[in-house]
């Protein structure tokens, strides 16, 4: 009877893990409306870059780690619940995909809820996959034409905006805040000019270009975050 009840403490170990494989792995490889996923959040947290690359290039640590998880957890639940459940497998599957699918919408509302009576910097945020600069240098002036999209969860009507710092050719250029127009408890498409100024001041300096996805500081009531 011993045995038995050891052996039956073994296969629920062996299930509560085989489940929470999956979810951890859903977590990591599920972008929320931000773009990104816990992974990448998880992997910043701890002092890692989510990419092997600078810049966002290479291979997607989180992402790797997410489908590893996951390969473990629905083989496992699938050995375990097959003798009880043929399809499985194949149901398992399709609620992934679901899940990846959904979560976006899920998170953004969650958001929203969460913060809905409140201020502060903890209730703006910038959706980088939403967002691009253009960069010129008009009449001497170095500008940096953005579209960016940008979340109010909360009261918050107006926040101060500003691109983080960019490297064209050995130059770093900085860019002068905005104060920007925000709706509670929505989403803006702000579009603004920023002007550049550089480290070394060169009139002869000339750039164009542009970057999607670009870093971006917020800042509100003096504390900021930045996304880059």
């Amino acid at each position: 009877m011993e045995n038995g009840f050891v052996e039956e403490e073994i296969q629920l170990k062996g299930k509560i893990l085989s489940i929470s494989a999956i979810i951890l792995g859903l977590f990591f490889i599920s972008n929320q409306h931000l773009g990104y996923s816990f992974g990448d959040d998880l992997f910043r947290w701890a002092g890692i870059s989510p990419w092997t690359k600078q810049g966002n290039y290479g291979l997607h640590l989180p992402v790797i780690a997410g489908l590893i998880l996951l390969t473990f957890g629905i083989l496992r639940v699938t050995s375990i619940y097959r003798p009880i459940y043929p399809k499985i497998m194949s149901r398992v599957m399709i609620g992934c995909i679901a899940w990846i699918v959904v979560f976006p919408f899920v998170s953004e509302s969650v958001m929203f809820v969460a913060n809905f009576n409140s201020s502060g910097i903890s209730t703006v945020a910038y959706s980088k996959k939403d967002s691009n600069c253009e960069y010129r240098t008009e009449n001497e002036v170095i500008l940096a034409r953005c579209h960016i999209q940008i979340y109010s969860y909360g009261t918050e009507r107006q926040v101060t905006v500003r691109p983080l710092s960019v490297d064209v050719g050995g130059r770093v250029i900085d860019f002068e805040p905005k104060v920007v127009a925000v709706r509670p408890r929505g989403k803006v498409q702000v579009h603004e000019s920023f002007e550049g100024l550089l480290d070394q001041p060169d009139p002869s300096y000339s750039m164009s270009g542009g970057t999607n996805e670009p870093g971006i500081e917020l800042i509100v009531d003096g504390r900021s975050k930045q996304v880059k």
